[in-house]
């Protein structure tokens, strides 16, 4: 909890944290509005993300798609998601292949730091609740390439997941970034399944595209 707390305390205060580059100026046709946060600019963006995680101490693969509003240049808002899949294994009380799936979503807020600038840096936090489903499959005997998926067990969750980016600025509607974040959920309800199995870290490259 108090690797939560520390992180959660950066977010809040990358949030009221103010740039001190050089303002990249854009002549707008549209008319500009003004934010709360002190910006003039409203913007937005989706993203798409593939990572790498560990999850139930097996490897596993993540995906994502987000999106949302940017206010100021400085502070991001929206919706986000995630799917999830570790790899199989054989369990012998099963007599099956099995593995664990899943995905999340819900609100995300993200804090940017000198986003003018070429490279940078943001703390996205994501809020959401999710499922897991504990699956296997049994291939047929006579068709090795056809199989039965089967859902064993599955349990609901709630997460918080902060995490740091490292952006580029590829062109005025393209950035990239590597990220790292860090999975917080409650436990789990699967019996093969570790309790905790889902908090752990995860970390790959994100793709965004909008006006920023």
């Amino acid at each position: 909890m108090k690797k939560l707390f520390l992180l959660l305390s950066i977010l809040f205060c990358a949030c009221f944290l103010k740039a001190q580059d050089d303002e990249v100026v854009y002549h707008d046709s549209d008319e500009e509005f003004r934010t709360i946060f002190g910006g003039k600019k409203v913007g937005g963006y989706g993203g798409i993300g593939l990572g790498y995680s560990q999850i139930d101490d097996k490897h596993a693969f993540v995906f994502d798609a987000r999106g949302g509003v940017v206010l100021g240049h400085h502070l991001a808002m929206g919706f986000g998601g995630a799917g999830f899949i570790n790899s199989y294994e054989y369990n012998l009380a099963l007599n099956k292949d099995v593995s664990l799936v899943g995905g999340y979503g819900g609100l995300f807020i993200e804090p940017i730091v000198f986003p003018n600038s070429s490279i940078h840096l943001s703390f996205p936090v994501l809020f959401g609740v999710g499922g897991a489903a504990y699956t296997s499959f049994v291939r047929e005997e006579d068709n090795e390439y056809e199989q039965n998926n089967n859902v064993e067990e599955t349990s609901v969750f709630m997460l918080i997941e902060p995490a740091v980016e490292l952006e580029f600025n590829l062109t005025k509607f393209m950035r990239m970034a590597g990220f790292f974040s860090y999975r917080f959920t409650n436990d789990l309800d699967i019996e093969y399944v570790q309790a905790d199995a889902l908090t752990n870290f995860s970390a790959g490259v994100r793709f965004k595209f909008g006006k920023f």
